[in-house]
């Protein structure tokens, strides 16, 4: 019995390590397929999407669920007007810029870029912890999702380029950002500097007339005019309020018409600056 038992053993092991052998590689191309379509499903919802896979509650974990052999970038963000976030919607751009460069890369599989708004995704803002926004999470491939890394906007700040670079450093793939031409600040300055060009040419065609007109030189005297009498009516009230001296003898003798400081005034000193501003 004993012999007989061995022999059975020795000859069904073989065939239970193959029939294991042959489960597990099965097993494991079905995960490859499943995983395969999960990256292309991704990658034509980013080329349709200019690079981004817009998340909710509901897709989320499936985007970060294991098996995953890529990595994950996710702007959590309030974009919509009720929030009034000015981060957000100062921020979506850059990311968006970034988003399109990395989608034209050949190996665009190795990260997907995806958002997720508040308004759709309450409960995966809730599961993250998160108060404000916007904010950046970096799953790498293979992690789970409690180990991110997060974008710090106050050392980074909210343009592509810094936010490129340090995509750049997590994910190992140089990735320049070549920012579009702005035409609308181009033609603002253009017609600012047109602008400028007419009124300048404007003025210097006109210059002649302008210091030779006799309305301009009236105005200016009128104002001229009117500060001066101003200046001697306020001066002559003075007078008539505190009744000064008309003029007053110094310790030499000679005849002072010019009161020291300038709290004080003499009748006489009203009088010659009357002559001087007719002057």
């Amino acid at each position: 019995m004993r012999t007989h038992f061995w022999t059975s053993v020795f000859i069904l092991a073989p065939v239970l390590v193959a029939m294991l052998v042959f489960a597990t590689s099965i097993a494991h191309a079905q995960t490859e397929e499943l995983l395969a379509e999960k990256v292309a499903r991704l990658q034509t919802t980013a080329i349709r999407n200019k690079g981004i896979v817009d998340l909710e509650s509901s897709t989320f974990d499936d985007v970060l669920a294991m098996p995953r052999n890529f990595s994950v970038v996710i702007l959590f963000t309030a974009i919509s007007s009720e929030f009034q976030c000015v981060p957000c919607k100062n921020f979506d751009p850059e990311y968006r810029l970034v988003a399109s460069t990395w989608s034209k890369l050949s190996d665009k599989s190795r990260l997907f870029f995806g958002i997720i708004d508040f308004k759709k995704g309450q409960a995966i803002f809730q599961k993250f912890g998160m108060n404000s926004a916007p904010s950046v999470l970096y799953f790498s491939a293979g992690e789970n999702q409690s180990d991110f890394d997060r974008y710090e906007f106050t050392r980074h700040g909210f343009k592509a380029e810094p936010f490129a670079a340090w995509l750049s450093a997590k994910s190992g793939v140089p990735l320049q950002v070549p920012r579009p031409f702005d035409f609308v600040a181009f033609a603002s300055k253009l017609l600012s500097l047109l602008g400028m060009f007419i009124i300048g040419r404007f003025l210097y065609s006109q210059a002649g007339k302008i210091l030779h007109s006799k309305h301009l030189w009236a105005a200016i005297s009128l104002v001229r005019t009117r500060k001066q009498y101003n200046v001697v009516h306020s001066r002559h009230m003075w007078n008539q309020i505190r009744n000064p001296p008309y003029s007053m003898k110094g310790r030499d003798g000679s005849t002072g018409y010019i009161a020291a400081g300038f709290q004080n005034q003499f009748g006489l000193e009203t009088q010659i600056i009357a002559v001087i501003c007719r002057c």
